[in-house]
């Protein structure tokens, strides 16, 4: 029995390595398994998403050969208004907007109808290979890992059933289950190794088979792509050659547009000149001086700037406006610009006032001149009497010792209109001297008084229709004599309302600012 028991131990060890020699070929066999299939993973998403982005760049690419095709065609009708210079640099344009269209429209075509339908059937074959290769070599390894984990277990059992037949000798026990025989788990473990050696033999070449049928969907996949990416390249190549030679044409055609000349033919081309537009003021008529009009205003005679009202003082100077003869500050006749031969003032620059300044700048040389002798020309049929007055302004009935000159005119139809300059194109107040009462003054021979009722309206209910009076105090700079004439005129509309000198004390009423 003790040579049995030997012959048994040692067969059981012999029989333990080829075991354990067995599980390391699987394992090694395995690992290959993982790194094959991982490659094949690997290559097969490489390939999918290759494919993919072909067939996205063609789609794209022919969306914008579309959509510059159709902006050439709307550039094609653009500048067709143009003329002269600009017209004929331009004619070209149009032409190499449709040849360019045209080029665009073919590429656009090329890659719709050849391009696109290769490359989508190549992301279709890829896509069908992909998922054949993958789930075949799924297969494979879930068989392999299956008869595997079979026979690991069967020679985990015979192990345990040689222990246990070892244990119940020593302890003179008896089994009490048939997998304790050793006999049985042998014949058992070497069932599940038959079992693996089939698996194996049956997908012995399916993982190499696997691996060829991957590189030839990949290689034609890439066969695809390189052929459509050399016919992309070659036809935009083309296009942009095209486009290069259009761009040095079109930058020598603008180089021909003359501005300057297109913005004066116009002009031309409607029969008017340059000439036809400067302005010319009546024959016989020029513009004068303000001093030879009898408007230079003294400079004593203003304390305010005519302009703005602000006061004279010593930081504060007074200017004559070289055109006009009106007082301004400083800050109101900053201008300067050379007045007509007529001025006697040469060709040197003027101070002027602001609102000579603008008039000089719209109307040429005639403007203001122009302006003022339509006043007392064109109109002159409607006019009594015309002339300068000084109005006197007061402050709670007390003379101010303020002066300005106005120019007045009486009209025939009974009113007087009180201007600021014989320049001005309407009054700065009026008067209706059939309701007025016109008084001499008792301490000035040459000074006269004119009271007259205003009706306001200021939307106001209890203002609305209230009478307001206005008192003007004006002398004749020329005397008495030309003061009586005046009155003489202004009384002759309302024989009641000549009335005797009017006071000048305090009581005898309050004189209104300058309306």
């Amino acid at each position: 029995p003790d040579r049995v028991d030997t012959a048994l131990g040692e067969q059981r060890e012999r029989l333990r390595e080829t075991q354990r020699a067995r599980r390391e070929k699987y394992e090694r066999q395995q690992a290959l398994e993982d790194k094959v299939m991982a490659a094949l993973q690997g290559r097969t998403t490489t390939a999918l998403h290759g494919a993919k982005d072909l067939y996205a760049f063609v789609k794209r690419n022919g969306e914008v050969a579309d959509y510059t095709a159709k902006n050439l065609q709307s550039f094609s009708s653009l500048f067709g208004q143009e003329t002269g210079t600009t017209n004929d640099a331009l004619l070209g344009f149009s032409s190499a907007c449709k040849s360019m269209q045209k080029l665009y429209s073919d590429f656009n075509q090329q890659l719709v109808t050849v391009e696109l339908p290769k490359t989508q059937e190549a992301l279709a074959a890829v896509d069908e290979g992909v998922k054949k290769v993958m789930g075949t070599g799924t297969t494979v390894v879930s068989d392999q890992q299956s008869a595997r984990e079979k026979l690991n277990k069967a020679i985990q059992a015979q192990e345990r059933a040689w222990e246990e037949s070892e244990a119940h000798a020593r302890n003179k026990t008896a089994p009490q289950s048939a997998d304790a025989d050793p006999w049985l788990s042998g014949l058992r473990c070497q069932a599940a190794a038959k079992g693996l050696d089939k698996v194996e033999g049956e997908h012995a070449s399916d993982l190499r088979r696997l691996v060829q049928e991957l590189r030839a969907i990949d290689c034609k996949r890439l066969e695809v792509m390189k052929s459509t990416l050399r016919s992309y390249a070659e036809a935009h190549r083309d296009l942009l050659s095209k486009a290069l030679q259009n761009a040095e044409e079109f930058a020598k055609m603008v180089e021909r547009i003359e501005p300057e000349a297109d913005c004066h033919e116009f002009l031309t081309t409607s029969g008017v000149s340059e000439d036809d537009l400067l302005f010319k003021p009546p024959e016989g008529e020029e513009e004068k001086s303000a001093e030879d009009l009898g408007v230079w205003i003294p400079d004593d005679a203003v304390r305010t700037c005519t302009a703005c009202d602000s006061s004279f003082g010593l930081m504060k100077r007074k200017h004559h406006c070289r055109r006009c003869g009106h007082v301004f500050c400083d800050k109101c006749s900053s201008n300067t610009a050379i007045l007509p031969p007529s001025f006697g003032l040469g060709q040197n620059a003027q101070r002027v006032c602001d609102g000579c300044y603008q008039l000089l700048q719209q109307g040429g040389e005639g403007g203001r001149e122009e302006q003022g002798s339509l006043m007392t020309q064109a109109l002159g049929f409607e006019i009594l009497k015309e002339g300068t007055l000084v109005k006197k302004t007061t402050v709670m009935g007390k003379a101010s010792g303020l002066i300005k000159n106005r120019f007045v005119v009486c009209t025939k139809a009974g009113f007087l209109h009180l201007f600021e300059s014989k320049f001005d194109l309407l009054p700065k107040s009026s008067v209706n001297l059939h309701t007025a009462r016109v008084m001499t003054v008792d301490d000035d021979a040459c000074a006269m008084c004119i009271e007259s009722e205003e009706v306001i309206n200021t939307g106001v209910t209890f203002w609305r229709g209230k009478a307001t009076k206005k008192k003007y105090l004006l002398r004749s700079p020329s005397g008495s004599l030309e003061r009586d004439a005046w009155m003489k005129v202004m009384t002759s509309f309302n024989a009641a309302a000549a009335a005797p000198p009017a006071p000048t004390s305090p009581s005898a009423g309050v004189f209104s600012a300058s309306p």
